[in-house]
């Protein structure tokens, strides 16, 4: 194989010399073997390539024809060689990942970006959604969720475990007074997220290791994660959102937690994928997703 991509680079630069003198030259190959090289292909092909009646010769259309397949083969064979070689510890292909709406923004956005750098022959598509998606029905490679998957074909890996946090602002509070019990929240201002026209309205809470449940009104409810979480800053309700989304809002005093000793059911974060299709690249993009999440 290696002597017929020397042939295709010989008769490139053969044509584009259009001398056996010039080609002689520029190869650092004496003339006879020029013209050995050159009668090997026309034996190869049984064709003419050359009109060697010009002192400048021409293609003939077959000559014509190798030309164009030779530059055509010699560079798809240079990328080759670039992307196994050059770039061996890249990924190419696609790669389609899903996630919630806050995660994609304010973490995944950056990561899928700055993995990409490190994979440029890999084409990255970012689907954001606080609707819940599926693997299959939305044609994707990898899935951020809060849920555990249970289909059969799907794995699963646990990025981190976190909990949902009653929270709201301080301007709230001073306003609405502040709660003691879970209890409480039937006589607040609720703010619901919405995913799949379901409305998120019943709180849980444990005691004691025990669960209980408490169905909020919601004075604002929004299918968008992002527009509950502002709601929550600027003081229009009280809400939920996952610990580790509004750590440094806590740590700022933007947002206080509401009756730390009654926390909600603990949950983790998964990355879902087809256990029919877990490829080198989605081993490497969890991976690095993992190193990299800075949670």
């Amino acid at each position: 194989m290696q002597d017929e991509i020397n042939d295709f680079d010989f008769f490139i630069t053969l044509a584009s010399s259009k001398s056996m003198t010039r080609a002689s030259i520029e190869l650092d190959i004496p003339l006879p073997t020029i013209s050995r090289k050159l009668a090997k292909l026309e034996t190869l092909y049984d064709k003419r390539l050359i009109n060697r009646s010009a002192r400048q010769f021409e293609l003939t259309e077959s000559g014509k024809l190798l030309l164009d397949r030779s530059i055509y083969i010699s560079s798809l064979m240079k990328q080759l060689h670039d992307e196994v070689s050059q770039n061996q510890n890249t990924f190419a292909g696609k790669l389609r990942i899903g996630s919630l709406n806050y995660l994609g923004r304010s973490k995944l956005g950056d990561l899928v970006a700055q993995f990409n750098l490190l994979h440029p022959n890999l084409e990255i598509e970012l689907i954001l959604s606080d609707s819940k998606m599926d693997l299959v029905e939305d044609e994707l490679d990898i899935l951020f969720q809060l849920e555990q998957p249970n289909h059969v074909i799907y794995d699963s890996e646990i990025l981190l475990d976190t909990q949902r946090v009653f929270c709201a602002s301080p301007e709230y509070f001073e306003k609405h007074g502040y709660l003691h019990h879970p209890l409480d929240l039937l006589n607040h201002r609720c703010i619901c997220l919405i995913r799949n026209r379901h409305i998120y309205q019943d709180w849980k809470y444990t005691i004691n290791d025990e669960i209980f449940e408490v169905r909020v009104h919601p004075f604002l409810k929004s299918n968008n994660a992002e527009v509950t979480h502002q709601w929550m800053i600027q003081g229009y309700g009280i809400g939920y959102r996952l610990y580790h989304e509004i750590k440094q809002e806590l740590e700022k005093g933007m947002l206080i937690e509401c009756f730390e000793n009654y926390h909600s059911s603990q949950l983790s974060l998964y990355m879902v994928y087809s256990k029919l299709k877990k490829r080198d690249v989605l081993k490497g993009f969890i991976s690095y997703v993992k190193e990299n999440i800075g949670y």
